[in-house]
């Protein structure tokens, strides 16, 4: 019997016509502004770094646009890669004061590292973060088109507009499902106002120039398709789908009990690819201890049992601390994850500090294969804004290749009803395309079959 391909060819194919039509767009330069929307996994990076080499091989010279220095790291890593055996050469302009440069990149002769921008202009792609684009003048250098990765993450009001003169046009890659940039201070004064400085890069452009050329990724190359399933429809107004096909990977564990909930919301995760586990419901400070007991616990459990990972290319692994994460909504609980978690860690011989734990908004545009992640309105008695925005849980449910346990309080579905608007909506103030009060009840309704009662 012939064995189902692993992945999807038709999703391959999908993809790929995608690329080449924004490639194709890029090199006709008639757009003055084009947007591709990419779900979790889609290969958001890959189709910026395509897009550059393809242009770069055309002698064009391709500024590069991030939002952190490690996402212009990784840029340059993999765009060095992607041209070995040319003449092309990556350029990674950086702040001559606070950053110092990896030392694989130092070591690597087709990457050229300088704060000087006149210093890199033999380099066929330039990377950046925003911060670093924002000091070149754009009265001395110039480009027919910059790309800029991460859109949806990228302030419009300011860090957009303090680089978009130095290029004719721009391309703007992004996923719209994840966090939009916000301000812990009083925005009340800026809420609706025409290019709110809250508002996302993508969203500015797309206000500026409605008639602008949009595509979207079709496939998540993360998610698995039980997964891309639940987050597309929860958290997408455009539909995706997974690029490999049910079964192509498996998550195993060989010493795995069935004695008490934890056991058994692990076990049915690993076979289903999510549980939630749902402790009783009660209205609980934000670092509830039970929580951050359960979460510390399902960690050592998954550890204990010693699972093994099977990806679609029948590459087996085991689940060591490295290919797990733990994602929370606030620093506190973080905090307090971390610091139960390495105890126990320590007291069953694992290496405190190995497995990550962290906020949604640190760990967007990261991948694991196994996910525990805290619901951010567990133990709540309103849901305020913050809480209930679409994207946060939306980056909490996407990060895992194998599976996700979602940890919660019970009563979500009432406290939702109880409070149906959290906030007001603002005239002249572009409205997010996913309501996240409705994001939450999908995700809630389709992960009823998963849930089990601690």
């Amino acid at each position: 019997m012939t064995r189902r391909s692993p992945v999807d060819a038709a999703a391959v194919a999908a993809s790929q016509a995608v690329t080449a039509d924004v490639l194709a767009v890029a090199r006709a330069g008639r757009e003055r502004v084009s947007l591709v929307d990419s779900p979790p996994g889609a290969g958001k990076s890959t189709l910026v770094r395509a897009v550059a080499a393809g242009l770069a091989r055309d002698g064009r010279q391709i500024p590069i646009v991030s939002q952190t220095n490690e996402q212009a790291d990784d840029l340059v890593r993999d765009l060095s890669s992607d041209l070995t055996g040319t003449h092309h050469s990556v350029g990674r302009l950086h702040n001559s004061s606070t950053y110092e440069p990896p030392d694989d990149l130092r070591a690597e002769p087709r990457i050229a590292l300088s704060s000087d921008i006149a210093a890199l202009q033999e380099c066929s792609v330039i990377v950046a973060p925003a911060k670093k684009w924002a000091f070149i003048d754009s009265g001395q250098h110039s480009w027919p088109l910059g790309i800029i990765d991460e859109a949806y993450q990228m302030r419009g009001g300011d860090a957009l507009a303090e680089v978009a003169e130095l290029f004719d046009s721009l391309l703007a890659v992004g996923d719209p499902g994840q966090l939009s940039p916000f301000t812990t201070g009083d925005e009340s004064l800026i809420r609706g106002i025409e290019r709110s400085p809250l508002a996302s890069a993508a969203n500015v452009l797309l206000n500026s120039h409605p008639n602008a050329y949009q595509r979207m990724l079709p496939v998540s190359w993360r998610l698995a398709p039980q997964a891309a399933e639940l987050v597309s429809r929860a958290f997408y107004s455009a539909q995706f789908r997974a690029g490999t096909t049910a079964g192509a990977r498996r998550l195993q564990f060989s010493q795995l009990g069935n004695e008490d909930p934890l056991d058994r919301v692990l076990g049915h995760a690993a076979d289903s690819g999510w549980g939630l586990l749902e402790l009783p419901q009660a209205y609980m400070p934000v670092d509830d201890a039970d929580a951050v007991q359960a979460l510390a616990e399902l960690v050592c459990r998954a550890l204990t049992a010693q699972g093994r990972c099977r990806d679609e290319h029948d590459r087996i692994y085991g689940l060591d601390e490295g290919r797990i994460a733990v994602g929370v909504t606030h620093t506190a609980q973080k905090r307090r994850v971390r610091a139960v978690l390495d105890q126990m860690l320590s007291e069953r011989g694992f290496l405190p500090g190995a497995v990550v734990v962290d906020t949604a908004n640190r760990l967007q545009g990261r991948q694991f294969e196994l996910v525990f992640a805290w619901h951010p309105l567990s133990g709540r008695h309103d849901t305020s804004s913050f809480h209930i925005e679409a994207g946060r849980l939306c980056v909490l449910l996407s990060r895992h290749r194998q599976a996700c346990v979602l940890v919660t309080r019970a009563g979500l579905e009432a406290q939702l009803e109880a409070h149906p608007q959290p906030e007001p909506l603002w005239l002249g103030e572009r409205q997010l395309a996913v309501d996240g009060w409705e994001a939450n009840l999908s995700v809630l309704e389709q992960l009823a079959e998963h849930r089990i009662a601690a």
